[in-house]
């Protein structure tokens, strides 16, 4: 039944356009467009300066045929493909979303200059976005609900997908039993790291295993701990207090791990864990108390015991640390 639903939802992916020739100046801009090689929004540095290349889009979406669009989100150059397919959303042309799925697999990057930002993102995940609510411009075409289930089928069955937007799908996604074949398969032969959050929500003793793999490695280690926090066994215990020890010995703070340590170990409500939150909060250093404290803050304030509730007043916290307590508290839903 699964592969039958992906292949029919699959059998949209390649939109037939009707071939006509570009126009010359139509082609000049493209070329232009390409000769700079940057996505570059509306205003950009510190003063919202408006670039060239933002006027050549402009100028591209003013004279550009619907037709000709079309074919430039084929063109050879990912920056033109990514400023036609902005064009096509913003004037809701019927093609938009056939063919945002004909490039789910463009993986081809555009380095991208919005606002004072500089960054580089893959083609696919560029249509994904101008697509998606609250992203580049408001008056583009946004999906509809049965689009978007449709975009969200493909990206968690269609392993060939490797988009950001599926790793973001994955971190908020919930355990219906249904993905759960899925999700184990991505988080074991695909890689995907965000999988194994996800994974973990189905609180499943047979993928203990695949959870503890990503202990193993420092650049997994975040999402491991993450899956503990959302599948608080006692066989992750040991992982998450070697680490606490380990990092606690480093000169060197690596903010996000810690922020979501405390979380997991929230989840443990022991002897030990209360051991560890009150060397946190008797920590000789002010950058310490502080810094950690605030961790400490956000964790027992979200996973509240009665053990917990005694610590509270006595994590002294300065107004800096306290207002960021608030402004990182849902970073980890």
């Amino acid at each position: 039944m699964r592969l039958l639903f992906i292949f029919i939802i699959s059998t949209g992916l390649t939109p037939i356009f009707a071939q006509v020739s570009i126009r010359p100046e139509i082609n000049q801009i493209a070329d232009s467009i390409a000769a700079d090689n940057q996505y570059k929004s509306s205003g950009v540095g510190y003063a919202g300066a408006r670039t060239s290349q933002w006027e050549r889009f402009l100028t591209l979406k003013d004279i550009a045929k619907n037709e000709e669009l079309r074919q430039l989100t084929n063109h050879t150059n990912s920056v033109v493909r990514c400023y036609s397919f902005q064009a096509l959303a913003e004037r809701h042309d019927s093609m938009t979303f056939s063919i945002l799925l004909d490039h789910l697999k463009d993986n081809d990057y555009v380095s991208t200059f919005q606002g004072c930002i500089m960054s580089r993102t893959t083609v696919g995940d560029f249509f994904v976005n101008v697509v998606s609510p609250q992203y580049i411009s408001l008056s583009a075409y946004k999906l509809t609900d049965s689009e978007r289930q449709k975009l969200d089928s493909l990206l968690i069955f269609d392993s060939g997908i490797d988009l950001s937007a599926k790793s973001r799908l994955l971190r908020g996604l919930q355990p219906k039993a249904h993905y759960h074949e899925r999700i184990r398969e991505i988080a074991k032969e695909e890689k995907n790291s965000t999988a194994v959050i996800t994974l973990a929500r189905f609180q499943d003793e047979d993928d203990i295993e695949i959870i503890k793999g990503y202990f193993r490695k420092e650049k997994t280690e975040y999402y491991a701990i993450y899956a503990a926090r959302e599948f608080p066994h006692k066989d992750f215990y040991p992982e998450l207090t070697e680490i606490f020890e380990r990092e606690w010995k480093e000169k060197y703070y690596n903010y996000p791990k810690w922020r979501i340590l405390y979380q997991a170990l929230a989840k443990y409500d022991n002897e030990q864990t209360l051991e560890l939150f009150e060397r946190t909060i008797n920590a000789k250093k002010r950058f310490r108390r502080q810094t950690l404290g605030k961790y400490l803050m956000i964790a027992i304030t979200k996973y509240p015991t009665e053990n917990y509730e005694s610590l509270k007043p006595r994590i002294k916290l300065d107004d800096y640390h306290m207002d960021a307590v608030q402004d990182e508290m849902n970073i980890e839903k």
